[in-house]
């Protein structure tokens, strides 16, 4: 029988998310995560096949964390109030899950997802791409009907100005509970245009 785990894997990810955070994907290294984890080299080459695979899997865990937040709150955007709170999940998000937003919006995919990641991670990747493209055209047919530029102006709206406000403080600081109202009042008129 083998011995139990000194650490879990979320656990494992959330101490490799706050490296990547710190240092970039460039160097977050399966050493420097083994150091910040606590945990033998051993025990993450057990978890996961390669380096590769760990920053996929940062990335990944990232995406889907937000993106489960994301799809609720647009799935209830019945309105252009509904879509102003909806798309405070962004900073929301940012304040309560700090690395993970900072190697989602201060870096590329690509930086994370790379050629040698095995095709599971990548897969995954393109599955959350193409939900949340369909969750957005739902989204703009619900609060723009007929809008030929419905879907881009819903991602502006739901997408595009809660990032741009995010990453004026990201990855120096949490972005702070009073640029919600800001947010909120850029979507109501970017929406109302």
């Amino acid at each position: 029988m083998g011995r139990p785990a000194q650490i879990s894997h979320e656990d494992l990810i959330a101490a490799a998310a706050l490296v990547a955070a710190r240092l970039g994907p460039a160097k977050t290294t399966i050493a420097a995560v083994s150091k910040a984890a606590g945990v033998p080299t051993g025990s993450i080459y057990h978890r996961l096949p390669s380096r590769d695979a760990l920053l996929a899997e940062i990335w990944l865990t990232a995406a889907e964390r937000f993106q489960a937040m994301a799809l609720a709150a647009f799935a209830t955007a019945n309105s252009i109030e509904a879509a102003a709170e909806a798309a405070l999940v962004t900073p929301r998000f940012a304040r309560a899950h700090h690395a993970q937003a900072v190697v989602l919006n201060s870096h590329r995919r690509e930086e994370f997802i790379t050629a040698g990641a095995p095709e599971e991670y990548r897969a995954r990747a393109v599955k959350l791409a193409a939900e949340l493209r369909e969750a957005m055209a739902n989204t703009a047919a619900r609060l723009l009907p007929g809008d030929p530029r419905g879907k881009e102006r819903t991602a502006v709206a739901l997408i595009g100005i809660p990032l741009g406000a995010v990453r004026v403080f990201l990855p120096q600081a949490v972005p702070p509970q009073e640029i919600d109202a800001d947010i909120a009042a850029a979507v109501r008129a970017a929406l109302r245009h």
